[in-house]
């Protein structure tokens, strides 16, 4: 089927089930009926992660964040006191958050998986698997701590999405995070789909879904 066709999104939502597995990490849909849910939901103890792919990884090198969602002009609420980097770029910027970006909002999710192709996912068959040249997986906690770490930095590289010239007096915002320095900075696991596979038992005690999380829980 041709490229134009096909949902990358739910492709690559179907594909990270696949190489999870592979891992021995058994996961399935939770987005089905409401599209705005999380995308996978682990069998073991319902480990909440998104799924997102990144085109152009060989010339780019990072993942761009969904930091803020939607800001707007006017008195800013220094609401988001538990994390940090909103507090200092409302007051850097001027800008009121209206609302955070989905990994930064309350229980909607565990960890991250995120399908790295450094070209573009071009996809001619939807029954083959294009697999991607990296995988990230990382856990909130621990991309939290990456921002918390490197506010500073993370604020300067910040980009502003402004819609006044299509009527709109909200903006957003996202935060282009080098992956190599995030790999170094924090824990998480970054590499081919081979690398990660060898690290299988380590990423099922790190993701919190392995036998003996479930155990532990209980």
């Amino acid at each position: 089927m041709p490229d134009y066709q096909v949902d990358k999104t739910l492709y690559t939502e179907n594909l990270s089930i696949k190489i999870l597995a592979d891992f021995g990490i058994l996961t399935k849909k939770n987005n089905t009926i409401s599209t705005t849910a999380v995308d996978l939901v682990t069998e073991i103890n319902s480990i909440k992660i998104d799924v997102q792919y990144s085109q152009n990884f060989g010339q780019y090198g990072d993942l761009r964040l969904d930091f803020v969602s939607a800001y707007s002009k006017g008195e800013i609420q220094q609401g988001y006191s538990s994390i940090n980097i909103f507090n200092k770029f409302e007051s850097k910027y001027g800008f009121k958050v209206n609302k955070v970006g989905k990994y930064f909002q309350e229980d909607y999710l565990d960890a991250v998986i995120i399908l790295f192709y450094k070209t573009t996912l071009n996809i001619e068959d939807e029954q083959k698997d294009y697999m991607p040249d990296y995988i990230l997986l990382i856990t909130k906690k621990e991309l939290l701590k990456y921002l918390n770490d490197n506010t500073e930095k993370c604020l300067k590289d910040v980009k502003l999405n402004k819609k006044e010239h299509l009527g709109d007096s909200h903006g957003s915002a996202f935060l282009p995070i080098n992956v190599k320095a995030l790999n170094e900075d924090v824990t998480c696991y970054f590499g081919t789909p081979k690398d990660l596979k060898a690290k299988a038992e380590e990423i099922k005690k790190y993701l919190g879904c392995d036998i003996e999380a479930e155990k532990e829980d209980k």
